[in-house]
């Protein structure tokens, strides 16, 4: 499964009780997408936050199931071959690098791959949009709620 949002962790969750083996990639540092965004949104009678902490804890109970944050696929090829750079130690500040591996690639064949990517926020172009403090809507929200 590659992306973590509300449909990526719903596919995993399907998969891992069905006792298939899944590995969750996200590039986040934790599950959740763009609820992790939108606190004030429901999902089944529940709040956002509270539905996106229930899901990755019974994931992470499954035997059967790898949750990889900071992890990001860059390449999807041939016979399910799926690439993917995981941040190991990028996010730490330097005095507890020293002596750790900072990225690691994983190369990992699967029988099937599903693709729950999200969607990009397009920005309206205008003059001058490219200047420190100009937010599209979505990244501003991000930013207030995160």
């Amino acid at each position: 499964m590659i992306g973590a949002g509300a449909a990526g962790l719903l596919a995993a969750l399907g998969a891992g009780r069905a006792g298939l083996d899944v590995i969750l990639l996200d590039e986040q540092s934790e599950p959740g997408g763009w609820l992790l965004s939108t606190p004030h949104a429901e999902i089944g009678g529940k709040s956002a936050r509270d539905w996106i902490d229930g899901i990755p804890a019974e994931l992470q109970s499954l035997p059967n199931v790898r949750i990889l944050t900071r992890t990001s696929a860059f390449a999807l090829q041939d016979m399910n071959l799926v690439q993917a750079v995981e941040q190991v130690a990028d996010h730490l500040p330097p005095e507890r690098v020293a002596g750790k591996r900072r990225q690691r690639l994983h190369r990992i064949r699967a029988e099937r791959v599903v693709l729950a990517t999200g969607a990009i926020d397009r920005p309206l172009v205008f003059g001058n949009n490219d200047l420190p403090g100009i937010f599209t809507a979505a990244a501003i929200t991000t930013y207030l709620n995160r």
